[in-house]
C-alpha cells in the first residue's frame, strides 16, 4: 500500500521541519537537503502528501485512539476496565490525563500543519498531478477541523497557512472554522480525481467522493440539509461506489479494493512493526484486558439491544449482530475463546459484550500471541453516504424518496425493505428509524459521536441510553477542554466553559 513506500521521506520531512541547530559554524554541505531545497518538484509535493497522510496514524490517532475515545465518549461506547479511559468515558475532567487531553489536539493540529507545507508551497511548483495533490491536502485540513471542532467546539486555535515557531493563532469564531471547510473541500471536490482514475497502487487517496461525503458531512452537521442532498445524490449517481454482498467483508482484510469503502486509513498486512503485530486499534476493543488485549472500549447494552428489535426475512436474528458483537450467542470464538469462557469475566455483568467487527480475530493465532492482520480501518463507508443522503431528503420533506435509499441498506442484510415493514412514516418518524437504522449498520465505526451532535442528544438526557452520562453536565460536558499546554503556550486562547 502506497502510504509505506516512502516511510524514510516522511522522517526526513519531518526532520527538515523540526530540527534547529545549536551549531555557530556555518557549513553547508552541498548533497545535504533542506528545507528551502526541497520543494521544488511535483515528487516533492507527493512526498510532502504522504507526510500529512502519516498524521493520520501518528501516535495511533486512528491505529487505536480516536476509533476508542469517540466510542466512549458517545452512547455505543463504555470502558469499564479502570484504566485511563475510565473517567474521561463518564466526563470527568479530561485534563487529568494529559495523554488523552492532548493526543487528538496534537496529532490533528500536526496533519494540518504538514497540509499547509504542501497547500501553500503548491503555488510555486509545477506539474500535470499538482492541483490533485494539493487538494489532498486541503482534504486533510478539513477532516482534521471536522474532528477538532466535533471533540473541542469551534472556539480553537485557527490556523489556515505554513506556521513559524514565533506564530501564536488567533483564537477561532463561532463559524469560522466551518466556512474553512467548506471552502477548503469546494476547491478540492474542483481537482480530486474520482476513485476510478486511481490505479490499485493508489487505494486509499483522497478521491472527488470523499471530499463530497465529507463537505455533505460539514453541512449536515450545520443542519444544513439543503446543500448536503445534492452532494450526497451526486456521489450515488457517479457509479464509483457500491454496498458489498457481505455486509462483513467491509470489517476483514481481503487483499482487495473495497468498493464500499470511501475514504479509509490504509493499513498494511504485516507492515511495519508500528501497525503489524498487537495494534492497538484491534486489542482496545477487546471485551476486557484478558488474553493480552486491552479491553479499552465496550458496546453500551444500548448497542446490543439494538440488534434484537427486530428479525430478518427468514426469522433470525439480523445478521450484523454476530459481525459487530461478541455476544450471548456468538457461534465466534474472540482471542480463542468462545463466549461461555469470557462471560464470567466481564467487569460489569450489564455489559456483557464486546466488539467484533474490526477485532482481526482471522488473524489471531496462539490467542494473543500474534496480531498480524491489516484491515482498512473505513472512515468514510457507502452505506453511510445512502442514510444520510436519506437523512437528507427526509429533513428536506421528501420522506416517501429517502425509502429507497434505507431499503438498499437494510436488504443487503436480509432484512425487511423499511417501505413493506414500516411504510408511511412521517417525518419525525423516519427521522427515529434512521437513527435505528445508523446504530444496526454503523456502530464502532465513529460515527455514532457526530450523530448524537447533529440531531442535538449529545446531552445528559442520554443517560436512558448510556449510563455513563449520568455525570454529564450540559454546558461543559459538550466539548472537552482545551490542552492546558496549548493555553500556556497562546494567550490567543481561553478554556472552554466549565473547566
Amino acid at each position: 500500500m502506497w502510504i509505506y513506500k516512502k516511510v524514510k521521506i516522511i522522517f526526513i520531512i519531518t526532520l527538515l521541519l523540526n530540527v534547529t541547530s545549536c551549531f555557530e559554524l556555518e557549513l553547508e554541505n552541498p548533497n545535504t537537503v533542506s528545507e528551502a531545497s526541497f520543494w521544488k518538484s511535483e515528487n516533492d509535493l507527493f512526498q510532502g502528501v504522504i507526510a500529512a497522510y502519516d498524521a493520520l496514524q501518528l501516535g495511533g490517532l486512528y491505529a487505536g485512539n480516536i476509533p476508542v475515545i469517540l466510542t466512549g465518549l458517545s452512547d455505543d461506547g463504555t470502558g469499564e476496565s479502570t484504566n485511563e479511559y475510565y473517567a474521561p468515558f463518564r466526563f470527568k475532567i479530561f485534563n487529568s490525563n494529559i495523554y488523552l487531553s492532548e493526543m487528538m489536539w496534537i496529532h490533528f493540529y500536526a496533519m494540518i500543519g504538514r497540509s499547509y507545507q504542501v497547500i501553500d508551497r503548491a503555488v510555486l511548483i509545477e506539474g500535470e498531478n499538482v492541483k490533485s495533490i494539493e487538494a489532498e491536502a486541503k482534504f486533510l485540513v478539513a477532516l482534521a477541523y471536522y474532528n477538532l471542532v466535533a471533540v473541542y467546539g469551534e472556539n480553537i486555535a485557527f490556523v489556515d497557512r505554513i506556521q513559524e515557531a514565533s506564530d501564536f493563532p488567533e483564537r477561532a469564531e463561532d463559524g469560522e472554522l466551518y466556512t474553512l471547510m467548506e471552502q477548503l473541500l469546494n476547491e478540492a471536490i474542483l481537482e480530486l480525481k474520482l476513485a476510478s482514475e486511481y490505479s490499485d497502487a493508489d487505494y486509499g487517496r483522497v478521491t472527488k467522493g470523499a471530499a463530497q461525503a465529507l463537505l455533505a458531512k460539514v453541512y449536515m452537521q450545520q443542519k444544513n440539509f439543503e446543500y448536503a442532498e445534492p452532494l450526497l445524490k451526486e456521489i450515488i449517481n457517479s457509479n464509483e461506489y457500491e454496498l458489498l454482498p457481505s455486509y462483513g467483508d467491509n470489517f476483514y482484510e481481503n487483499n482487495g479494493i473495497n468498493k464500499e469503502a470511501i475514504f479509509v486509513i490504509n493499513f498494511l498486512h504485516d507492515g511495519p512493526a508500528t501497525e503489524s503485530n498487537r495494534t492497538t486499534r484491534h486489542q482496545g476493543f477487546s471485551p476486557r484486558e484478558k488474553l493480552g488485549t486491552y479491553g479499552d472500549v465496550q458496546p453500551t447494552q444500548f448497542v446490543y439491544e439494538s440488534f434484537l428489535t427486530e428479525l430478518d426475512i427468514d426469522g433470525n436474528p439480523d445478521p450484523r449482530l454476530d459481525v459487530t458483537l461478541f455476544h450471548p450467542g456468538s457461534t465466534q470464538l474472540f482471542i480463542g475463546e468462545p463466549y461461555s469462557w469470557w462471560e464470567s469475566r466481564f467487569r460489569n455483568s450489564e455489559i456483557n459484550t464486546g466488539y467484533f467487527k474490526y477485532s482481526e480475530q482471522q488473524f489471531i493465532e496462539n490467542f494473543a500471541t500474534e496480531f498480524d492482520g491489516g484491515t482498512d480501518f473505513i472512515l468514510i463507508r457507502y452505506a453511510d453516504v445512502l442514510l444520510l443522503y436519506a437523512e437528507a431528503l427526509n429533513e428536506n420533506g421528501q420522506t416517501s424518496e429517502a425509502y429507497a435509499y434505507v431499503d438498499l441498506v437494510r436488504q443487503r442484510s436480509n432484512m425487511e425493505p423499511l417501505s413493506i415493514a414500516k411504510p408511511s412514516l412521517d417525518k419525525d418518524s423516519f427521522l427515529e428509524q434512521l437513527k435505528h437504522e445508523r446504530v444496526v449498520e454503523l456502530s464502532g465505526e465513529v460515527t455514532r459521536f457526530f450523530d448524537l451532535k447533529r440531531w442535538g442528544m449529545y446531552n445528559a438526557s442520554n443517560v436512558e441510553r448510556d449510563p455513563n452520562f449520568e455525570t454529564f453536565v450540559n454546558g461543559r460536558s459538550d466539548v472537552q477542554p482545551i490542552p492546558q499546554s496549548e493555553l500556556d503556550l497562546n494567550k490567543n486562547l481561553i478554556q472552554n466553559p466549565g473547566y
